[in-house]
Order: structure tokens, then C-alpha cells, then sequence
């Protein structure tokens, strides 16, 4: 067992002696609580920290990267590249989603003592999802090229390593997904850096000798495969089944092929709702630079520069996710809460949102024609409303992923209602950069006031309901 002690011991340290009087009692409960209260709370900061910091670490490598790449391709070329990272996303929606899936199975197979379950599933998961893979890997390379025509790009390069690179995410989405339900946070976090920094360097080296879009389309497959190939090493040389939690009891009890099938219905619910609230978030995310293109094409790149440094931020949001995410379902399952694992994971993303916000409010036009040059600082009036309505939408990220965690599909209908009010406001923003940031700006705050009451209603029912 690693540090983690339980709740049930620490419980059992708050009793007071023979002979104390209801008063002595008292005091020494009230201490034993305060203690309690503290230690969930540091242990809760170093399974955050290093995740935190290994997701700060990729992003700010992914942004001058960025930067970079935008300056050694020429205009058509960093369009292109911007298509591909764009299909990559879209591509591996649907891995992040199974994540999400893997880490409630896991969970409750942990705790209702079938851990012996785990690896026989995992390995089976792993072995299909490699061939789908493969097989998706061929088909990519016969479509490339009239994919490419389709997409207006100048060449195919890079495309059939994009399509599979999101294929393979799935891969990694699911021992990832094992990482955060044993609660191996370093081994995370690590993995999170092997894949940021492979990539940010690979993207250098590749582009920078004149591979172009297709060597920054390579740089983000084999990212993605040494990735995995990491999270596999780690995953068989350091955990087992339910190390940073309460222990779980073994062997694994007899499954009937009922039981199997439930678990399957309720594996594809869990990926599906998942998945209808990631696409929506993405949606929330990118929406009000679609719509301002559509309605103003002419301020759609100084928006796009105000827009790359606002929504750094809901990435960060993404990555804190894989440390709340395993803890509320481990809670859910002992009949807890895990509101103060979320309150850390927002006091760890308050940090980087405090700097943002006080560079887009104080100094725009300076941050903005620093990193992008003086001819794209026009939407620098838009820049703090922006800032401050992605930090409500990133803390909804981390609002959604907890409601996901404990099984509350409400969260989809939430999202769906927040998306159309937010394109509706948009659209009569009328693509003027400062009224589509100030829509946006109310619309994100709804949303997570909104997905903060349904957090709170649902953890304080849960505490009822056990009591």
C-alpha cells in the first residue's frame, strides 16, 4: 500500500479514552476530524500536483510549438496543419469518452471485490482495440487521397498518420484509464509529459528539416505510441489493483453471463453519455469563433489570437480531470463525496486562471502583440471578457467530468441547453470580437453556475442518502 491511509482508520483514531468526560470526548472527535479534514486535503493536492504540473508543462511546450510551426510553414501549409490537429481532435472524442467508462468499471469492479477481473478484461480490450486499429489504419491510407481533395488540402500528407494517430488514442484512452482508476498519479503525470514533449520536439525537429505538414502529422502518431508504450511499462512494473485506495476484497466472485451483459449495457451508456458531454464541451469551446467567422469573416483572425491564449486554459481543465475523475468514483462507490478533491483540482486551475485574467485585463494589446505580432491585436478590447468566460467553461469541464464520475446524466441535457443558448447569443453578437466575448461570457457563466448546483445537490443527496 502506498500513502494513502483510510478513511475507516482515521475514523478509528478519534475516540477518545477510558475515563474521558463528553466534553474531553468532544474536543478530541473535533481534533480528529480537523486532522482528517487536513490530510484528505494535502493527499488530495499531491495526486493533483504533479498531473497539474506535467499538464502545464505540455501545454505551454504545445503553445510555442505553435507558435513556432506558424512561422516555418508557409500560410496554405499552417492552414493544413491546423485542419489535421483539428481532425485529430474529433478523432479521439471517442477515446477520451471509453476513458471515462474504463475508470467506472474499474472502479467498481475494485470495490465490489473483482479486481481479479481486471487484467483479463484489459488485456482483451487492449487486443481488440489494436486490431480495430490496424484494420482502420488500411483504410486510412486507401482514402487519403480523395479525403485530401474533399478537405481542399494541398497535398495528402499527413492525413492517413492523423487518422490513425485518433484511432490510436483510443489505445492509450484505455491504460490511461486503468493509470487514474489506481490512482498512480506520477505515473500519469509522466505519461502526459512523454506524449507533450515527443510531440513539441518531434514537431520541431521534423518540420524544422523540411518534412512539413506531414512530418507535424508523424510527430503526433509517434506521440501517441510512445505514449502507450509507456503507460504499458508503467502499468506492469508498478501498480496493482487498488493500491491508493480501500482495499478491496479477493478472488473474484462467479460472473454469470446476466451480469456480463448488464455490464456491457451499462460500459456503453457510460461511453455514450461521455461522449455526448465531451462533444458538447467541445462544442461550448469552439463555437463562438465558428459562428463570429461565419458572421464577420474579416475579424476572425484577430479573434483566433485572443482565442488560442483563452482556451490554453480549458486544456489545463481536461488534464486536472484525470486525477477527479477516478476520485469521485472511488468516493461515489464508499458512499462519500469528493468535493474537496474538487475544490483542490479548482484551486490548482485558479492559479493559471488569476495570470491569464490579469494579462487579458491589464496589459492586451502588449500580450497580444508579443505573441502573435501587431496586426493581429484588433480584438484586444475582447481579450479579459474572453479570459474570464474561459475559466467559467474550464471549470465546468471539471464540474461535468465529476458529474460524469458518480453516473448523473444530467449533465448532458445541462450542456445541450448551455450550446444553443450560446449560439443563439452569439449569432446576435453579429461577429463584433468585444459583444461575441461578452456573450460568450454570460452564456459559459450560466452554464457552471448551473453544473456547480447540480454537483452540489448530487454530493450532499449521496451523503444523505448514506447516513
Amino acid at each position: 500500500m502506498r500513502r494513502e491511509v483510510s478513511v475507516r482508520e482515521h475514523a478509528g483514531t478519534g475516540s477518545g479514552g477510558p475515563g474521558r468526560g463528553p466534553a474531553s470526548h468532544s474536543a478530541v472527535v473535533s481534533t480528529s476530524a480537523a486532522g482528517k479534514s487536513a490530510g484528505l486535503g494535502a493527499r488530495a493536492l499531491r495526486g493533483a500536483g504533479p498531473i497539474a504540473m506535467a499538464g502545464l508543462t505540455a501545454n505551454l511546450a504545445n503553445i510555442g510549438v505553435t507558435l513556432l510551426v506558424a512561422r516555418l510553414l508557409t500560410t496554405r501549409g499552417y492552414g493544413a496543419y491546423a485542419q489535421l490537429i483539428a481532425i485529430f481532435f474529433v478523432l479521439s472524442m471517442p477515446g477520451s469518452a471509453l476513458l471515462v467508462g474504463v475508470v467506472r468499471r474499474i472502479t467498481a469492479w475494485e470495490r465490489g471485490g473483482q479486481a481479479a477481473r481486471v487484467a483479463g478484461w484489459a488485456f482483451r480490450t487492449r487486443r481488440r482495440a489494436l486490431a480495430l486499429v490496424a484494420a482502420w489504419a488500411v483504410f486510412a491510407i486507401a482514402i487519403r487521397g480523395p479525403l485530401a481533395d474533399q478537405l481542399g488540402l494541398v497535398s495528402p500528407a499527413g492525413l492517413s498518420e492523423t487518422l490513425v494517430a485518433g484511432a490510436f488514442w483510443g489505445v492509450l484512452c484505455v491504460d490511461r484509464g486503468l493509470l487514474q482508476a489506481r490512482h498512480a498519479y506520477r505515473s500519469l503525470a509522466g505519461n502526459l509529459l512523454v506524449e507533450g514533449l515527443f510531440r513539441g520536439a518531434l514537431t520541431i525537429v521534423l518540420v524544422g528539416i523540411g518534412f512539413g505538414v506531414g512530418g507535424a502529422a508523424t510527430a503526433v502518431l509517434v506521440s501517441v505510441i510512445l505514449a502507450e508504450l509507456h503507460a504499458l511499462y508503467t502499468l506492469r512494473r508498478k501498480t496493482a489493483p487498488g493500491d491508493a485506495a480501500e482495499p478491496v476484497v479477493e478472488p473474484e466472485p462467479e460472473v454469470t453471463g446476466a451480469a456480463k451483459s448488464r455490464e456491457r449495457r451499462s460500459l456503453a451508456a457510460d461511453v455514450g453519455t461521455a461522449l455526448a458531454a465531451l462533444a458538447l464541451l467541445a462544442l461550448l469551446q469552439n463555437l463562438d469563433v465558428v459562428v463570429l467567422g461565419r458572421e464577420e469573416p474579416g475579424n476572425a483572425g484577430f479573434y483566433a489570437a485572443i482565442s488560442v491564449a483563452c482556451k490554453a486554459l480549458v486544456l489545463a481543465a481536461f488534464v486536472l480531470a484525470g486525477f477527479l475523475l477516478p476520485e469521485a468514483a472511488a468516493r461515489r462507490h464508499l458512499g462519500q463525496h469528493a468535493l474537496r478533491q474538487l475544490g483542490v483540482t479548482l484551486s490548482i486551475l485558479a492559479a493559471p486562471a488569476a495570470v491569464l485574467l490579469a494579462l487579458a485585463f491589464a496589459a492586451p494589446h502588449t500580450v497580444l502583440s508579443i505573441a502573435f505580432g501587431e496586426r493581429l491585436t484588433a480584438a484586444a478590447p475582447a481579450f479579459g471578457l474572453l479570459a474570464l468566460a474561459m475559466t467559467c467553461l474550464a471549470a465546468t469541464v471539471l464540474l461535468s467530468h465529476y458529474l460524469l464520475a458518480v453516473g448523473r446524466t444530467v449533465v448532458v441535457p445541462l450542456l445541450v441547453v448551455g450550446a444553443l443558448g450560446t449560439g443563439i447569443l452569439l449569432v446576435r453578437a453579429g461577429g463584433d470580437p468585444t459583444a461575441t466575448a461578452r456573450a460568450d461570457l454570460l452564456s459559459q457563466s450560466l452554464v457552471m453556475v448551473v453544473a456547480g448546483a447540480l454537483v452540489l445537490h448530487t454530493a450532499f443527496r449521496r451523503t444523505a442518502s448514506v447516513s
